[in-house]
């Protein structure tokens, strides 16, 4: 019989306070069991979570939910008190109603990469960002909605469902809009916004416009240019999986130019890739460590009977000597 919405968070309630606490290698495996019966048990974890972390770093709190919360016998407050002290549904009730109160009075609050690194990062409501090679994001969370803008550079967002609070993603000028559904949002130097739809729809529409929005669904990408209207085409489910392998600190190429490829390996490393421009079109397939731009140099070195030569922070791909 499959467990009611409040049956869950009971359950996700309890696994983050037995986290907090430190799992056996036996309740471990069985936490892995639990997330993988239910596709909304990561969700509701989530959310668990992301109360229990705001919880910790928030001062006060007790006066403010003590009215709601059961009774306890001893002080101070602690995160897993939250979850045992009396009902685990009172209690998780009690964190949601926190939860809202954090969101009214919620500051913004910036998280950003370095060049090469790739970041996850747990949000308030239980969506999920994680930003790309040198990314910054702006995040502020109201009553209202749950605004999010892009500074720089590139993130994937699995937004966890609320109708009663848009999730808005502001890049530039363009606005993109998601309910319970999987995006990437890039904004690159020279190049437009650009937004890839892994699941789910999304609308996209100007900030200063009054026309309706674009709406743009699973398998798609969208293209914002700063000087002409948003327009969607279709992208081939493979394209799709190569366009999101930064997500596991890999970048995947499919007949890419030597000269493409060492552009985007600008983006994860100082490590300058120098193609000779006699080669510069030949072209490369494969899946590489997006921040090891000399391992890439020297596989399409391999593949492409090519010469390679390291020097400091430089690494030169050119023709083998006859």
């Amino acid at each position: 019989m499959s467990s009611t919405s409040q049956q869950v968070d009971e359950q996700a309630a309890k696994w983050a306070a037995l986290r907090d606490l430190g799992l056996t290698p036996q309740q471990e495996a069985e936490f892995q069991h639990w997330l993988k019966a239910d596709k909304r048990h990561l969700g509701a974890y989530a959310r668990a979570e992301g109360v229990l972390i705001r919880v910790e770093r928030s001062h006060g709190w007790a006066r403010d939910i003590s009215s709601i919360l059961p009774p306890v016998k001893t002080s101070p407050w602690t995160r897993r008190r939250l979850f045992f002290g009396g009902s685990l549904a009172a209690g998780f009730a009690a964190a949601g109603v926190f939860g809202v109160a954090l969101w009214k009075k919620s500051r913004r609050q910036i998280y950003a990469t370095g060049k090469g690194e790739v970041r996850e990062i747990l949000l308030a409501d239980g969506s999920v960002a994680k930003l790309n090679t040198a990314s910054t994001i702006e995040v502020q969370y109201t009553d209202d909605a749950r605004m999010i803008r892009l500074v720089a550079g590139e993130a994937l967002f699995d937004v966890a469902k609320n109708k009663a609070r848009p999730f808005v993603v502001r890049a530039n000028d363009t606005l993109v809009r998601a309910v319970g559904t999987s995006f990437t949002v890039s904004m690159l130097p020279r190049n437009p916004v650009r937004v890839l739809v892994k699941e789910g729809v999304v609308e996209l529409k100007r900030a200063d416009a009054t026309a309706a929005p674009l709406r743009v669904g699973a398998n798609s990408q969208a293209i914002a240019p700063h000087d002409g209207p948003i327009r969607a085409v279709p992208i081939d489910r493979s394209k799709l999986v190569r366009n999101l392998a930064w997500e596991y600190g890999r970048l995947a190429f499919d007949d890419q130019t030597l000269e493409a490829a060492a552009s985007e390996y600008a983006r994860y490393s100082d490590i300058r890739i120098v193609v000779d421009p006699a080669i510069a079109n030949k072209t490369i397939t494969g899946s590489f460590v997006s921040n090891d731009p000399i391992g890439f140099a020297r596989n399409a070195g391999a593949l492409l009977d090519l010469q390679v030569e390291v020097n400091g922070r430089e690494v030169k791909i050119f023709r083998r000597s006859p």
